[in-house]
Protein backbone atom coordinates (compact mmCIF):
# COMPACT_ATOMS: atom_id res chain seq x y z
CA UNK A 1 0.00 0.00 0.00
CA UNK A 2 2.98 2.27 0.93
CA UNK A 3 4.08 1.75 -3.12
CA UNK A 4 0.52 3.08 -4.21
CA UNK A 5 0.87 5.99 -2.10
CA UNK A 6 4.15 7.06 -3.56
CA UNK A 7 3.86 6.08 -6.65
CA UNK A 8 0.65 8.55 -6.56
CA UNK A 9 2.43 10.92 -4.94
CA UNK A 10 5.37 10.57 -7.34
CA UNK A 11 2.91 10.98 -9.78
CA UNK A 12 1.25 14.41 -9.15
CA UNK A 13 4.83 15.83 -8.34
CA UNK A 14 5.60 15.01 -11.43
CA UNK A 15 2.33 16.59 -13.08
CA UNK A 16 2.92 19.89 -11.08
CA UNK A 17 6.36 20.12 -12.31
CA UNK A 18 4.96 19.85 -15.78
CA UNK A 19 2.54 22.42 -15.11
CA UNK A 20 4.86 24.67 -13.69
CA UNK A 21 7.48 24.05 -17.01
CA UNK A 22 4.16 24.56 -19.11
CA UNK A 23 4.98 24.05 -22.96
CA UNK A 24 8.83 24.29 -22.82
CA UNK A 25 8.42 28.08 -23.63
CA UNK A 26 10.49 29.26 -20.37
CA UNK A 27 13.46 31.31 -19.98
CA UNK A 28 16.17 29.82 -22.18
CA UNK A 29 14.01 27.38 -24.32
CA UNK A 30 13.59 29.38 -28.01
CA UNK A 31 15.89 28.14 -30.42
CA UNK A 32 16.33 29.64 -34.07
CA UNK A 33 14.62 26.02 -35.31
CA UNK A 34 11.83 26.49 -32.33
CA UNK A 35 11.77 30.06 -31.07
CA UNK A 36 9.43 30.46 -28.15
CA UNK A 37 6.31 32.98 -28.49
CA UNK A 38 6.13 35.95 -26.78
CA UNK A 39 2.72 37.83 -27.23
CA UNK A 40 2.85 41.63 -26.71
CA UNK A 41 0.32 44.18 -27.28
CA UNK A 42 0.36 47.71 -27.65
CA UNK A 43 -2.03 50.01 -26.04
CA UNK A 44 -3.22 53.19 -26.68
CA UNK A 45 -2.28 54.35 -22.95
CA UNK A 46 1.39 54.65 -24.28
CA UNK A 47 1.84 51.09 -22.93
CA UNK A 48 2.60 47.37 -23.83
CA UNK A 49 1.71 44.14 -21.83
CA UNK A 50 3.72 42.71 -20.86
CA UNK A 51 5.80 45.26 -19.82
CA UNK A 52 8.94 43.35 -18.95
CA UNK A 53 10.17 39.89 -20.15
CA UNK A 54 13.20 37.56 -19.55
CA UNK A 55 14.90 35.60 -21.98
CA UNK A 56 18.10 33.61 -21.77
CA UNK A 57 21.30 34.26 -23.29
CA UNK A 58 21.37 32.61 -26.99
CA UNK A 59 17.42 32.39 -26.79
CA UNK A 60 15.31 33.03 -29.80
CA UNK A 61 12.22 34.48 -29.32
CA UNK A 62 8.98 35.15 -31.84
CA UNK A 63 7.30 38.44 -30.96
CA UNK A 64 3.61 38.21 -32.03
CA UNK A 65 2.30 42.01 -31.80
CA UNK A 66 -0.93 43.27 -31.58
CA UNK A 67 -1.70 46.72 -31.64
CA UNK A 68 -5.11 46.60 -29.99
CA UNK A 69 -5.29 50.13 -30.34
CA UNK A 70 -7.08 52.77 -32.05
CA UNK A 71 -3.63 54.89 -33.19
CA UNK A 72 -0.75 53.37 -34.93
CA UNK A 73 2.09 52.26 -32.81
CA UNK A 74 5.64 50.61 -33.04
CA UNK A 75 7.23 47.60 -31.43
CA UNK A 76 11.04 48.47 -32.18
CA UNK A 77 13.69 46.07 -30.00
CA UNK A 78 17.26 47.39 -29.37
CA UNK A 79 19.68 48.73 -26.42
CA UNK A 80 19.10 52.14 -24.63
CA UNK A 81 21.69 53.46 -27.79
CA UNK A 82 19.83 51.96 -30.56
CA UNK A 83 16.16 53.44 -29.02
CA UNK A 84 17.81 56.99 -28.60
CA UNK A 85 19.07 56.78 -32.70
CA UNK A 86 15.70 55.45 -33.43
CA UNK A 87 13.92 58.31 -31.72
CA UNK A 88 16.35 60.81 -33.26
CA UNK A 89 14.60 59.52 -36.42
CA UNK A 90 11.51 59.55 -35.38
CA UNK A 91 11.73 62.95 -34.86
CA UNK A 92 12.68 63.67 -37.95
CA UNK A 93 9.71 61.62 -39.71
CA UNK A 94 11.40 58.90 -40.62
CA UNK A 95 10.73 55.02 -39.14
CA UNK A 96 13.21 52.98 -40.61
CA UNK A 97 15.06 51.45 -38.10
CA UNK A 98 17.65 49.14 -39.72
CA UNK A 99 19.89 49.84 -36.53
CA UNK A 100 17.64 47.97 -34.24
CA UNK A 101 17.39 44.36 -33.84
CA UNK A 102 14.00 44.26 -34.83
CA UNK A 103 11.14 46.77 -35.71
CA UNK A 104 7.35 46.52 -36.49
CA UNK A 105 5.25 49.07 -37.61
CA UNK A 106 1.72 48.98 -36.22
CA UNK A 107 -1.75 49.99 -37.80
CA UNK A 108 -4.92 50.31 -35.69
CA UNK A 109 -5.87 46.10 -34.83
CA UNK A 110 -2.90 45.17 -36.78
CA UNK A 111 -0.91 42.08 -35.21
CA UNK A 112 2.90 41.47 -36.65
CA UNK A 113 5.29 39.25 -35.88
CA UNK A 114 9.47 39.59 -35.44
CA UNK A 115 12.05 37.10 -34.59
CA UNK A 116 15.23 37.87 -32.37
CA UNK A 117 18.06 35.95 -31.15
CA UNK A 118 19.55 37.46 -27.74
CA UNK A 119 23.00 36.80 -27.35
CA UNK A 120 24.18 39.04 -24.65
CA UNK A 121 23.57 38.97 -21.37
CA UNK A 122 22.14 42.44 -20.32
CA UNK A 123 18.91 44.81 -20.73
CA UNK A 124 17.10 45.13 -23.75
CA UNK A 125 14.39 47.90 -24.63
CA UNK A 126 10.97 47.49 -26.51
CA UNK A 127 9.39 50.73 -27.48
CA UNK A 128 7.11 52.90 -30.15
CA UNK A 129 8.65 56.07 -31.42
CA UNK A 130 5.32 57.52 -32.55
CA UNK A 131 5.75 61.42 -32.03
CA UNK A 132 5.12 61.47 -27.89
CA UNK A 133 4.49 57.86 -27.26
CA UNK A 134 8.52 57.06 -26.11
CA UNK A 135 8.43 60.36 -23.95
CA UNK A 136 4.77 59.16 -22.85
CA UNK A 137 6.33 56.00 -21.60
CA UNK A 138 5.58 53.64 -24.40
CA UNK A 139 8.62 51.44 -23.72
CA UNK A 140 8.90 47.91 -21.77
CA UNK A 141 12.20 45.75 -20.62
CA UNK A 142 14.07 42.66 -21.71
CA UNK A 143 16.22 41.50 -19.32
CA UNK A 144 18.50 38.70 -20.73
CA UNK A 145 20.35 36.44 -18.31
Amino acid sequence: MRSKALLAGGAVALALAAAACGNGAGVGSGTKDNPRTIEVEALDDLSYDPTSIEVGTGETVRFVVTNTGDTEHEFVVGDQEMQGMAEEQAMGGMHDHAETMASLMLEPGETAETVVTFNQPGDVLYACHIEGHYDGGMVGTITVT
